[in-house]
């Protein structure tokens, strides 16, 4: 299997106190983030190689990502949508009934004429 080596990014870490709570430079991290927005880079690999957790890397990308590619920080305006009448059709219905152990399903749009008589010829042979 071979080996893909990953660029450093020199002067990341500006201060790591005794805390434990490091602090980053501005400009590596955009520097990060650019790297990470090339074609077949790993984040995860990227982040192991400069000593950072994968989900800190992948914060960076969405917060300096969008300044990189120069787009606001704002939610994306809304598309305008224009309703479009359509002609009316009935809704479809369903009419279910059981007779003589039988379950008799009736869909689509039902003549009120033609299921009068098909109910009466089962009732005359009942």
């Amino acid at each position: 299997m071979t080996e893909k080596s990953v660029e450093l990014v020199e002067g990341l870490v500006v201060r790591a106190p005794a805390s434990g709570r490091r602090t980053y430079s501005k400009s590596a991290k955009q520097a990060l983030v650019l790297m990470c927005q090339r074609p077949g880079v790993s984040v995860a690999s990227t982040a192991l190689a400069h000593g950072i957790n994968a989900n800190l890397l992948r914060r960076w990308i969405t917060k300096y990502g969008r300044e990189a590619k120069g787009s606001p920080k704002s939610v994306p305006s809304l598309v305008p949508v224009s309703m479009v009448s359509t002609p009316s059709r009935p809704p479809d219905s369903v009419i279910e009934f059981s007779f003589m152990g039988a379950t008799i399903r009736v869909l689509g749009v039902v003549d009120v004429r033609a299921l009068r008589t098909v109910l009466d010829c089962l009732a005359q042979r009942a």
